[in-house]
């Protein structure tokens, strides 16, 4: 991978999108002076990706990162197997140039993102109606379409280098198959009618734990003190898993010969908080719930390369704080209130 230099700035500060919202509609004050005179503000993808959602207030977003000076902030993926790393860059660009490249560059992968998100949407209670084996061959549908999109995109590249490519796409489309029909056979083996399937609700039920018993738990070790309560229950007990297996953070669960890192395991420990009931976001069987739930999860990842994340939803940050503490990531979470006028 190309040598890129560490970046040595001021703090860096990633804003959650409410702390945006909040400055679209009240302008940034003292607070965004403070902001820009001590702290070096990044923005993500997923950013972008709900400014893009925000369907008219884009513009609002745009000016309040550029008055923000914020710079880009990006995970590295190395080419050409689209790998992930654990390298993020930090590119000082006008926020409109960026949106701009990001909105004609991610339309390939929409189809693909939507879908794999499904069977998460269909564990939080959504998609009352379709099997399991629906959503596998959307999954499947909208895997292959990506990967012709990426060969036709390849004309420019050495003969050798398609051929490559060719190869190895061919065998991620293998792989992904697999993996989707492993996992809904496993998920199949415990669910009785999955039309009707609310996979939170039924695992809550059969544990005996959610909210109630979780929500008085405060730091530190909070994932320790949760599976300590798990253990206590008589569904967990007997069974012979460790902290690690339960929040399955010892190989990458998709590709396992591939390296896992932190920022994705923020991810996993992120999706298994609100599955058992800790901080739990609401209403998550409802899509436009369930897309905000999934911006939460995203940001809460990426933030994990930075030195500061701020949101206004103290749900979250709670859940980021359990899971940055036991992966000993050193971003600081805070939860910031705000007075409107």
């Amino acid at each position: 991978m190309e040598s890129i230099p560490p970046y040595e700035g001021k703090p860096t500060v990633y804003l959650d999108q409410n702390v945006l919202d909040f400055f679209t509609k009240q302008g940034l004050g003292e607070f965004g002076q403070i902001l820009i005179n001590d702290y070096q503000v990044v923005y993500s993808d997923e950013t972008l990706k709900e400014i893009r959602r925000s369907k008219g207030f884009e513009e609002s977003f745009l000016n309040v990162l550029k008055n923000l000076k914020a710079n880009y902030l990006k995970l590295i993926v190395e080419q050409p197997h689209f790998t992930i790393t654990d390298k993020a860059t930090i590119s000082i660009r006008d926020p409109f140039d960026v949106y701009k490249e990001y909105c004609e560059n991610s339309d390939d992968g929409v189809d693909m993102e939507h879908a794999m998100q499904q069977w998460l949407f269909k564990f939080s209670g959504g998609r009352k109606g379709d099997s399991l084996n629906d959503i596998h061959n959307e999954q499947i549908s909208a895997f292959s379409d990506l990967m012709d999109s990426i060969m036709e995109n390849s004309d420019e590249l050495p003969e050798e280098a398609q051929r490559q490519l060719q190869i190895y796409t061919k065998k991620m489309t293998s792989q992904y198959k697999a993996t989707l029909e492993k996992t809904e056979s496993l998920m199949l083996e415990n669910i009785e009618d999955d039309k009707n399937w609310d996979g939170i609700k039924d695992f809550r039920s059969q544990v005996g734990i959610g909210p109630k018993q979780l929500n008085n738990i405060e730091p530190p070790n909070v994932l320790v003190k949760i599976f300590d309560k798990l253990r206590a229950l008589p569904a967990y007990s007997q069974v012979n898993v460790d902290i690690d297996d339960f929040f399955q953070l010892k190989k990458n669960p998709i590709y396992p010969e591939q390296s896992y890192f932190k920022h994705q395991k923020v991810t996993g420990i992120y999706n298994m908080l609100n599955t058992l009931g800790y901080y739990p976001d609401s209403k998550v069987h409802k899509e436009r719930r369930f897309i905000a739930a999934a911006s939460d999860n995203s940001h809460a990842s990426i933030a994990s390369f930075c030195n500061i994340l701020l949101s206004n939803d103290e749900h979250f940050i709670k859940k980021v704080n359990a899971a940055y503490e036991y992966l000993d990531i050193p971003t600081l979470a805070k939860h910031v209130e705000f007075n409107y006028a």
